[in-house]
């Protein structure tokens, strides 16, 4: 860590309290005093990319020059026109947009940046990296459309897989850590669907239910592929030592501060126990499983493979009432013993 290089006290960062003990579900245990671990999070840095973490315009200052002169003993300079200032505000405690400065010019401050390939955003969640990844997703789609998806010598089944192999990998980028609501899945399995009815060749008039498009393209929703990647990453995450930082955040709350009463924004642990109890995996010793990997490798993929199937079916269902309320219109309008 450079910030040895420089003499005086360490920022703050910001702090957090964790205890890996395999209970993440279980929160009153960080209220357990002597077995709590504190540590701060004050960088994350790979490469020559650093983000620098803070709780308040004050530490965040400090921290930004104690950087500058580590790097300044190393013979290094942090390059002024491409560090940006990201301000996270708590919904119940409004301040000031902060002005951090460094060698004596003011940084801008930007709603959202890109790091290591996701963006980031002031509003603390994944609409933008959404929109973001749709955008891409679709550049990628559009780059092979001549070469291969519009090519009537190429087999169907090639295109799938160029498909799977090119514009999935785009479009679930760092899926593994989104916290996702439902008009979140809905938005990348409109896309989903419409690149594989331009790949199959299905238009509106043919009158294909999206049940009928997965089949035929031998593939799956995207909220099956969110499940499986997102379980997948947790198992790795668990099986890491203790004192990587990506398990003491999964096993953490901050320090400082608290949450609003009234209806809460949902956390990335709330959608990781909602996908556990989806695939039938027990909340409570689930850890247990996730330690053995090829057992936590074949209990993702089986539970995914039933969720998915029920998934389908409840399609079929509704696309089943569907077309009987069309069949009979005037049903449900009839008074009651007719």
């Amino acid at each position: 860590m450079i910030l040895h290089l420089v003499d005086g006290k360490f920022p703050t960062g910001v702090e957090i309290i964790y205890w890996t003990d395999g209970k993440l579900f279980n929160l009153s245990r960080l209220r357990a005093k002597s077995k709590v671990t504190t540590t701060s999070v004050i960088e994350l840095q790979y490469a020559d990319d650093n983000v620098v973490c803070a709780h308040s315009e004050e530490d965040l200052q400090a921290t930004l020059n104690t950087f500058a002169e580590a790097y300044e003993k190393l013979s290094l300079s942090l390059n002024i026109e491409k560090t940006e200032v990201l301000f996270q505000q708590a919904p119940a405690n409004p301040s000031a947009i902060p002005g951090i400065q460094l060698n004596g010019v003011t940084l801008e401050n930007i709603d959202h940046f890109l790091y290591l390939g996701s963006h980031l955003s002031t509003k603390v969640n994944i609409g933008t990296e959404i929109q973001h990844r749709l955008s891409s997703a679709r550049a990628a789609f559009f780059r092979m459309k001549l070469r291969v998806f519009d090519d009537q010598d190429i087999r169907r089944d090639t295109k799938v897989l160029v498909y799977k192999a090119t514009v999935l990998p785009t479009l679930l980028y760092a899926c593994e850590m989104w916290t996702v609501y439902r008009h979140h899945t809905q938005l990348l399995e409109r896309f989903h669907q419409r690149c594989l009815r331009k790949i199959l060749q299905i238009s509106w008039e043919d009158r294909r239910t999206n049940v009928s498009v997965l089949e035929e393209a031998k593939t799956t929703i995207t909220e099956v592929m969110l499940l499986c990647h997102q379980l997948r990453w947790t198992g790795h995450v668990v099986q890491m030592p203790d004192h990587r930082l990506p398990k003491q955040l999964l096993y953490s709350e901050l320090k400082n501060g608290k949450r609003n009463v009234g209806g809460q924004e949902k956390r990335f642990k709330d959608g990781l126990k909602a996908n556990l109890k989806n695939c039938g995996i027990d909340t409570e010793n689930w850890e247990a499983l996730a330690l053995e990997r090829s057992n936590w490798r074949s209990a993702v993929t089986s539970s995914a493979a039933e969720f998915k199937e029920a998934r389908m079916e409840g399609l079929r269902e509704k696309c089943a009432k569907r077309k009987e309320r069309q069949a009979n219109p005037d049903r449900d309008r009839l008074p009651p013993g007719n």
